[in-house]
């Protein structure tokens, strides 16, 4: 891995001694970037993806299903917190996809090893995957004490590290 990364490292820094900056920067923003710029990408906008996710979470949260101590006078009962945090993330969840996929297609990756019907089926089905093992995992870490905010965090670090492998490899082409 180490290697890799320096490897892509060795690369910018030819393309730049070759090219000047503007062309490099260019490139970079480019889906021929390398595998460890072309992450960097996709975790900026998984960024901003996740942003949406938590704004859309902690609005379903507080104001319709409440899933926070904080909220109710005398705290909530866990497992009324562990229902309402699975809806919070389950109508959260698509809207975020939708937001992540567009993303990729634009800036990240690049389409074509499928149609775009079944690219799109692809990553939202990956995607729906990794986050259905986080979100039933997620009730399970709060009802032994866990903090809905901590559960929720690492549900996001494990949806991300199995997404970027399963859409660099599986979805777009390389």
């Amino acid at each position: 891995m180490i290697k890799g990364i320096g490897s892509d490292f060795a690369a910018f820094f030819s393309h730049l001694k070759s090219h000047g900056w503007r062309r490099t920067l260019h490139w970079l923003h480019s889906k021929e970037a390398p595998v460890t710029f072309q992450f960097a990408k996709y975790v900026l906008f998984g960024g901003i993806t996740t942003i949406v996710h938590l704004a859309l979470f902690t609005l379903l949260s507080h104001q319709f299903f409440p899933a926070h101590d904080y909220l109710v006078e005398g705290g909530i009962e866990d497992s009324l917190k562990e229902r309402n945090a699975i809806l919070s993330n389950l109508i959260a969840f698509p809207f975020a996809a939708a937001v992540n996929y567009v993303f990729n297609v634009l800036f990240v990756f690049t389409s074509g090893r499928h149609s775009r019907f079944r690219e799109m089926l692809l990553f939202l089905g990956i995607s729906f995957l990794s986050f259905a093992v986080g979100l039933f995992s997620g009730p399970v870490l709060i009802s032994r004490g866990l903090d809905p905010w901590i559960a929720q965090a690492a549900l996001m670090v494990s949806s991300a590290l199995v997404n970027f492998l399963c859409r660099k490899f599986l979805i777009f082409l390389k």
